[in-house]
């Protein structure tokens, strides 16, 4: 099982080391001017805005991951036969968009299927993850050198191929196991108002917004230094492997720390990044900085999934990932794109990055204030934990919290020793006589 998501995971973001460095210049070689290409770019991060919450909620709703990634692979493969064929930038501009709306969310839905076998196993996130940077970085490297052979106009097929590969793999994986609850409103909103939950939010679209910015504007910078198309892919490809092994030994870094610490490490690596960024004046030495990718982005974006894991209950794991896609991915791209472009075009690439580097530290001090705010001692443990129905002969419609059914389970069964315990499809927990029928016992206590 655990290899099959891993293989999963490796092809679908190697889908990703296609689409994102080459479909610009697909686009470039269709005669797209750079202005409407960035338009094209800068649809995925909106969309994201509007669509990564709601196929969330629809995960929790369904009590399903596994088959809205399919349907979201299935869509984004017909969508592709399009985006990667039109040569109209008015047709362009509804097929991305819609193209976006069910790429992008299938992202943190991968995350919960991580989270959800990790949770059964005590394997580590990024030993499943890491795959991930590695089939980035192999694609992108040797399509690159293909593309360079058959020419641009085949890598269409390059991408659509990956992901019929992806969609395939994803039919023996495992869906995640039901929470044991119900969708609850109740519980979303109070996910929402959680002043503390909100804070790292907003500090995460901080950071991120920085790291979009050097995602579109890292080449130019190169170029503004004097390097060459061969330096930014160096520079990009350095970049995802430097994440392998940081994503392997996380859980060495999350056993001695909390996530708010490791994220406000990780800020501070981004702020050390940026300005090394801003005062060097040779664009070689950008290969060799971009080392502290993995430092930077692998611990932020773990510690970030991580996070929201935790404290959120079963019932909204995807709703949980699905925000935190919203703020680190597409209010982070928006900002990170339209800043970023403004202060690039107003006062240059190193203005862009020593900024960059101020608002990274002033995340830092924020990660650090809410590292000294104990979790327990704010409404987030109420919202971590979950209420579960007791019946039987000797506890009669009582409740009990538990961050899932089978730590219920267990705590009812600590509780009853020698008893029976056993639930239904609605999550209540019955305690029954041993050796007693389970359907009978729950009949005759409902």
């Amino acid at each position: 099982m655990k290899w099959k998501i891993r293989v999963l995971i490796f092809f679908y973001f190697s889908t990703v080391g296609v689409l994102i460095p080459f479909l610009p210049l697909l686009l470039n070689n269709r005669g797209l001017s750079a202005g409407q290409i960035g338009i094209l770019l800068a649809l995925g991060p909106f969309v994201s805005i509007l669509v990564q919450s709601p196929w969330g909620l629809l995960s929790d709703r369904l009590q399903t991951v596994k088959k809205i990634i399919m349907i979201q692979m299935t869509a984004t493969l017909v969508l592709s036969l399009l985006l990667f064929n039109l040569h109209s930038f008015y047709l362009l501009v509804p097929t991305a968009f819609v193209f976006y709306a069910f790429f992008l969310p299938t992202f943190p839905l991968i995350d919960c299927l991580i989270l959800a076998r990790i949770k059964e196993t005590g394997e580590s996130f990024g030993s499943y993850r890491l795959w991930g940077s590695v089939g980035f970085a192999v694609t992108a490297l040797s399509v690159g050198a293909l593309l360079a052979v058959i020419g641009i106009d085949r890598v269409g097929l390059i991408y659509q191929g990956l992901l019929i590969i992806s969609l395939l793999l994803s039919i023996p994986v495992l869906d995640t196991p039901p929470s044991g609850r119900a969708f609850n409103p109740g519980q979303l909103k109070k996910l929402l108002t959680n002043r503390q939950i909100i804070g790292i939010f907003i500090f995460i679209a901080i950071i991120n917004s920085t790291n979009r910015a050097n995602d579109n504007f890292m080449s130019l910078l190169i170029e503004f230094l004097g390097g060459s198309e061969a330096t930014v892919g160096q520079a990009w490809t350095v970049a995802p492997l430097s994440e392998v092994p940081v994503f392997a030994l996380f859980g060495f870094f999350l056993a001695r720390g909390k996530e708010e610490m490791i994220l406000a490490l990780g800020a501070l690596v981004y702020a050390v990044r940026w300005f090394l960024f801003a005062i060097i004046n040779n664009p070689d030495l950008i290969i060799i900085i971009q080392l502290l990718h993995g430092l930077s982005f692998g611990l932020f974006y773990m510690a970030g999934v991580s996070y929201i894991g935790k404290i959120v209950p079963p019932g909204l794991r995807a709703s949980g990932q699905g925000l935190l896609a919203t703020f680190g991915g597409g209010i982070a791209g928006i900002t990170g794109a339209l800043a970023g472009g403004l202060v690039m075009d107003l006062y240059g690439p190193k203005t862009l990055y020593f900024g960059s580097s101020i608002l990274a530290l002033c995340a830092v001090i924020g990660f650090v204030i809410f590292l000294k705010i104990s979790v327990n001692n704010t409404n987030g443990g109420d919202l971590k934990m979950d209420r579960f129905i007791v019946r039987g002969p000797e506890q009669a419609c009582n409740e009990i919290q538990a961050d899932n059914m089978d730590q219920a389970i267990n705590q009812v069964k600590q509780r009853f020793p020698g008893k029976m315990v056993a639930a239904d499809a609605s999550g209540v927990i019955y305690v029954c006589q041993p050796n007693e029928d389970e359907t009978a016992c729950q009949m005759k206590y409902k």
